[in-house]
C-alpha cells in the first residue's frame, strides 16, 4: 500500500472542488478542544495519522446516481447533528476523491483555516476564529498541553490581549493571541516573520521575541509548506468494497457506531433512507427534546424482522436485501407511523415529554412493534386504535420496565423473548404486559410487574431512574423543556449536600431520592447551601406539601425517619 503526501493547504483547497465526502459518513461531531488538540499535535510535529481517499472516476459517479457527494461544511451550522448537503453540481472533473476516512480531522482544518465555526455564547451561536497564544510553545500547561489555541467571536483583529482575573486572589494575567486564518493567509515564507512582528506591534504594541518568531514561521511552515497529510488512494470502483474497508477501517473507533456503518447498507440498497430516517428523527425529537437516534430505528427494523435473538445483532447478514426492500416498502404505511403513534402515547397520553425521562430506549421497541404488526393508527376505541385499556397495559409495562432496569445488559436476549411473548399473546384488543413479563423473567428471575417500594428506593440523585420518579411523584406536572433556561427543572437536595457532609451523614443517604425534590433553576440557586430549618421557615407549610415534605420537625437529628416518612409520602402517590 503507497502513501502519497501533501500539504494542508494544498488538502485544503482540494475540499468540495474534488474532495468530498460519501454518504456513508456520519455528521461532523468534534468540539472545540478536539480542534485545538489538533493544532497542538500539528505544532508539536504529531502526527495526526493518515486519511483515506476513494479514488472515482467521472464514468463511474455518472452511472451510479446512488453515488453522492456530500459537501464538507464550510460552515459549521448551529444544529451540531445537521447532516452535510449534497453537491448536485454537474461532473466536470474527470474524477473526484471521497473521503472515506479523515472527515473529522478536515472539517476541523476547513473550519479554523478557511471556514466559520460557530462558538456558543451564552444562548446563542455567533462566527468564531481560532487563536494562537503567542507566549505558549515553552511548557505544558496542566491538561499536557503546550501550544495553546482557542475560539473567540469574530473581530477585525488579527492580534488582541486577553484580560484574565482570577476571581479568589483579584490578579490579572494576559494573553497574547495571534489569529490562526491570519498566520494561514501570509503567501509568501520570507514575509512571515517581518508581516507579524510588524502586525503584533500596530495591533497590541509589543516586539515578540526571536523564539516567538521562530515558532510562528515553524507554525505556517507546517500549515503551507510541510507535507502533513499522509493519504492513501483507494482505485477500486466497486462500491462493496470500499463499504467493507469503511467499516474495517471505522469500526473501532469511538465516535462511529456499528450501527452508523450498517446504515450506509441501507442507503446503498435504498437511495431516500437518508431523507426519510432524517426527516423522521428531526420529528421524533422534537428540537432535542428526545434521543431518538439511527440506532433506535435499525434495533426497531431488526425486531420487527427477528426470528431468534441471533437476528437482531447489528450485522450485515441480518440487514439482507430483503429486510431493507420490505423496510421500504412499509415505511410511509406502518413503520414511521408506529415510530410517531409511540412517540405521541409517550408524550401525550404518559407525560413523559423529555429524554430524560426515557430511561431505555429498547422499552419502547415492543410498543413500536405492537402498533406495526396490529397496524395502529391512533388514540381511540375503534378496531384500528390504542384504546385506553391498551394504553393502560402499555403504561404499566413500560413505568416498570424502566424502572427494574430490565434492558441493561442483555438487551438483545429480553428483546427476544419480547417480541416471542407478542407473537404468542398479544391481540388487536390486548397489550401481554403480564406475558411479557413472565417471558422476563425466564431471564431474570423475581422481577415483579408492580412499581414497588424496592424500585423506588434504588434511585439516587441525578439517576437515570430519579426523574422519572420524580415526574410519577409529581403527578407528570413538571416541563422539562421550557422555553427559559430559569424554568428548567433541576434536582434540588431537601438537606442541602453542605449541611449533610458538616453532619458527616453518607453519601449515598445524602442523595437519596427520598431527600431530593424537583424545582426550578432559579429556585434551586436561591435556596443553594440554605439549611433545611431557615428554609422550611421562610418558605411555609404549603410548599412542604407541594415538595410531598411529610409533617414533623425535621432536623439533621432525625434525617433517618425523614426519609423513611418521605418514602411512604412517595409509596402513596406513585405505588398502585
Amino acid at each position: 500500500m503507497k502513501y502519497e503526501e501533501i500539504t494542508i493547504q494544498e488538502c485544503l483547497e482540494k475540499v468540495n472542488e474534488t474532495l468530498f465526502l460519501p454518504d456513508i459518513q456520519r455528521p461532523y461531531v468534534w468540539k472545540e478542544d478536539d480542534i485545538c488538540l489538533l493544532f497542538d499535535s500539528i505544532c508539536r510535529d504529531y502526527p495526526i495519522n493518515t486519511v483515506l481517499f476513494w479514488f472515482l472516476r467521472k464514468e463511474t459517479l455518472a452511472a451510479n446516481q446512488f453515488l453522492k457527494r456530500l459537501k464538507f461544511f464550510e460552515e459549521l451550522p448551529e444544529e451540531r447533528n445537521q447532516e452535510n448537503s449534497i453537491d448536485t453540481s454537474p461532473l466536470q472533473r474527470d474524477a473526484y476523491l471521497l473521503a472515506i476516512d479523515g472527515q473529522q480531522r478536515i472539517t476541523s482544518l476547513y473550519l479554523s483555516l478557511k471556514g466559520n465555526y460557530k462558538l456558543k455564547v451564552g444562548k446563542r451561536f455567533v462566527n468564531a476564529d481560532l487563536y494562537y497564544n503567542l507566549d505558549s510553545g515553552v511548557k505544558e500547561n496542566d491538561d499536557g498541553v503546550l501550544f495553546e489555541f482557542k475560539f473567540f467571536p469574530q473581530t477585525n483583529a488579527d492580534v488582541f490581549i486577553e484580560s484574565i482575573e482570577n476571581k479568589k486572589t483579584k490578579v490579572v494575567t494576559t494573553k497574547n493571541w495571534l489569529r490562526v486564518k491570519y498566520i494561514f493567509s501570509i503567501t509568501e515564507r520570507k514575509e512571515i516573520i517581518d508581516a507579524v512582528k510588524g502586525r503584533i506591534k500596530e495591533l497590541i504594541a509589543i516586539d515578540i521575541t526571536n523564539d516567538q518568531s521562530n515558532l510562528i514561521f515553524e507554525f505556517w511552515m507546517k500549515l503551507n509548506s510541510d507535507k502533513l497529510i499522509n493519504y492513501y488512494n483507494e482505485k477500486t470502483q466497486d462500491y462493496d468494497k470500499v463499504l467493507d474497508i469503511f467499516i474495517r477501517t471505522n469500526g473501532g473507533g469511538e465516535k462511529l457506531s456499528y450501527s452508523d456503518l450498517l446504515f450506509s447498507y441501507i442507503k446503498l440498497n435504498w437511495n431516500e433512507a437518508r431523507d426519510k430516517f432524517s426527516r423522521l428523527l428531526r420529528n421524533l425529537n422534537e428540537s432535542n427534546k428526545y434521543k431518538f437516534s439511527h440506532d433506535f430505528i435499525l434495533k426497531t427494523i431488526l425486531f420487527i424482522h427477528a426470528k431468534e435473538q441471533e437476528n437482531l445483532k447489528y450485522s450485515i447478514t441480518n440487514f439482507n436485501k430483503d429486510i431493507v426492500e420490505d423496510t421500504k416498502n412499509n415505511w410511509e404505511t406502518k413503520l414511521e407511523p408506529a415510530l410517531k403513534l409511540t412517540k405521541d402515547l409517550i408524550g401525550s397520553k404518559f407525560l413523559l415529554t423529555n429524554g430524560k425521562l426515557i430511561t431505555s430506549y429498547n422499552a419502547l421497541i415492543p410498543i413500536v412493534y405492537y402498533c406495526y404488526k396490529f397496524e395502529k393508527k391512533g388514540f381511540g376505541e375503534e378496531a384500528n386504535k390504542l384504546t385506553l385499556p391498551i394504553q393502560k397495559g402499555i403504561r404499566e409495562w413500560l413505568i416498570t420496565s424502566m424502572l427494574t432496569g430490565v434492558f441493561g445488559g442483555t438487551s438483545d436476549a429480553i428483546l427476544s423473548k419480547a417480541k416471542k411473548a407478542i407473537e404468542e399473546k398479544a391481540t388487536n384488543a390486548y397489550f401481554p404486559k403480564d406475558e411479557l413479563f413472565e417471558k422476563f423473567n425466564e431471564a431474570k428471575p423475581a422481577l415483579t410487574l408492580k412499581i414497588t417500594e424496592d424500585l423506588i428506593s434504588r434511585a439516587s440523585y441525578n439517576s437515570s431512574e430519579s426523574y422519572l420518579i420524580l415526574s410519577l411523584l409529581y403527578k407528570n406536572s413538571v416541563n422539562l423543556s421550557p422555553l427559559l433556561d430559569d424554568n428548567k427543572p433541576q434536582q434540588d437536595h431537601i438537606f442541602s449536600k453542605k449541611e449533610m457532609k458538616d453532619a458527616q451523614i453518607p453519601k449515598e443517604k445524602i442523595n437519596s431520592i427520598y431527600n431530593i425534590r424537583l424545582v426550578s433553576a432559579s429556585d434551586n440557586r436561591i435556596k443553594s447551601d440554605e439549611s433545611y430549618a431557615d428554609w422550611s421557615v421562610r418558605l411555609g407549610n404549603s410548599v412542604s406539601k407541594s415538595h410531598f415534605i411529610p409533617d414533623g420537625n425535621w432536623s439533621v437529628a432525625n434525617f433517618d425517619a425523614f426519609l423513611e416518612a418521605r418514602k411512604i409520602e412517595f409509596v402513596n402517590a406513585i405505588v398502585d
